[in-house]
C-alpha cells in the first residue's frame, strides 16, 4: 500500500471519528443523561455483539464478498449452545469449543458454495439466511431456552457476561478481538491477501495468490465470530431466543459501510469498523434517550449508511479522476 492511499485511509477514518465527535456533542446537547458514565458504558456494551460480528464481515467486504446470513448463523449457534449447557451434555469448556466449532462449520457452508461452487456470496447467503434461521427454530422447538443449571451459570464462560468494576467483560473481549483483527488485517500475509483478492481478483491469482482459499478462510472467520458473538450474548442475557440476531446482518455489514470499506472490496479497516459500529450503537442510544419511536429508528440507520456510502462514493470518483 503506497503512501497516497494511506493517508487516504487515515484520512477516512478521522472523517468516521468527526462524524462520532458530532454526534455524540448533540447528543450531550439534546439530552443531559447521554455524557453520564452509566450511559457511555451502556453505548459500548451495545456494540459488543455487533462489533464482533462486523470484524468478520470487514474482512468480507474487503475481500469483495458478503454475507447477509450472519443474524441467522448467530441464532443457531446461540440456540446450539443453549440446548447443550441446558442438558448439561459436556463441560461448559468442551460446549464453548463446540459453538466455536458449530459457527466455522456453517461459515465454510457460505465459503465453499461461493468458492467452489461459484454462485454469488449475496445469492448463497441470502438462502442459509433462512436455512439457519430454520435450523435455530429446530434446535429449540420453536421454544427460547431460558433458566440454566449451575453448572452452566457457574463456569468460566458465563464470566463472559460478567462485569469488573463496572465494566461488563465482554467489552475488553471486544477490544482484543479488535486489536487481533487489525494486526492481522495489516501486518500479515494473509492481511495482504485479502486486500489484494477484493482489490483485483484476477491480478491477485496471476500474482501467485489463491483467492478461493483467501476468501473461504473470511467465511470461516465469520462463523468463528458469529459463534464469539453468541456466546457472549448468552452469558449476559442468561437466555436465548429463537429470533436472536434477527437484522443484526444488516447492522453489522452498516458499521462496515459507515467506517469507510468499500462494497467493491479492496478497502477498509477494522479502526474504520469499530468506529462505524460505535456510531451505530450511539445513534441508537440517543434515539431512545430522545424517545424516537420504534418504527423510524432502522429508517433513520437506513438514511445514515446511504448518506455515508452517496459521500464515499463522490469522494471515490473525484479520487478516480486525478
Amino acid at each position: 500500500m503506497n503512501t497516497k492511499k494511506i493517508k487516504l485511509t487515515n484520512a477516512r477514518e478521522f472523517g468516521v471519528f468527526l462524524v462520532l465527535v458530532i454526534i455524540m456533542v448533540i447528543m450531550s446537547v439534546t439530552s443531559p443523561v447521554f455524557l453520564k458514565t452509566a450511559n457511555l458504558v451502556n453505548i459500548v456494551r451495545q456494540t459488543v455483539e455487533i462489533g464482533i460480528m462486523a470484524i468478520g464481515m470487514t474482512y468480507l467486504i474487503i475481500a469483495g464478498e458478503l454475507d447477509l446470513s450472519v443474524g441467522s448463523l448467530f441464532a443457531t449457534c446461540a440456540m446450539f449452545g443453549g440446548l447443550l449447557f441446558k442438558n448439561q451434555m459436556f463441560p461448559a469448556t468442551i460446549v464453548f469449543f463446540l459453538v466455536l466449532i458449530c459457527g466455522i462449520a456453517l461459515g465454510c457452508v457460505n465459503g465453499l458454495l461461493v468458492t467452489r461452487v461459484g454462485i454469488p456470496s449475496f445469492i448463497v447467503t441470502l438462502g442459509t439466511m433462512k436455512i439457519y434461521r430454520s435450523f435455530a427454530y429446530a434446535i429449540g422447538n420453536g421454544q427460547s431456552i431460558s433458566q440454566f443449571p449451575e453448572s452452566a451459570t457457574g463456569s468460566w464462560v458465563w464470566k463472559l457476561g460478567a462485569k469488573i468494576g463496572n465494566i461488563p467483560v465482554q467489552i475488553f473481549v471486544m477490544l482484543i478481538l479488535f486489536v487481533i483483527a487489525h494486526i492481522l488485517l495489516k501486518k500479515t500475509t494473509y492481511g495482504y491477501k485479502v486486500y489484494a483478492t477484493g482489490g483485483n481478483d484476477r491480478a491477485a491469482h496471476l500474482s501467485g495468490i489463491n483467492i478461493k482459499n483467501t476468501r473461504l478462510v473470511a467465511f470461516a472467520m465469520m462463523g468463528f465470530l458469529c459463534g464469539i458473538a453468541a456466546l457472549i450474548s448468552t452469558a449476559y442475557l442468561n437466555t436465548v431466543t429463537t429470533t436472536s440476531g434477527e437484522g443484526r446482518e444488516m447492522d453489522a455489514i452498516a458499521a462496515v459501510i459507515l467506517g469507510g470499506a468499500a462494497l467493491s472490496g479492496g478497502r477498509g479497516t477494522i479502526l474504520g469498523t469499530f468506529l462505524g459500529a460505535i456510531i451505530m450503537a450511539t445513534v441508537k442510544n440517543g434515539m431512545v434517550l430522545l424517545n424516537v419511536p420504534v418504527f423510524w429508528q432502522d429508517g433513520f440507520i437506513g438514511i445514515v449508511v446511504i448518506i455515508a456510502v452517496l459521500i464515499d462514493t463522490l469522494f471515490h470518483r473525484k479520487d478516480a479522476k486525478r
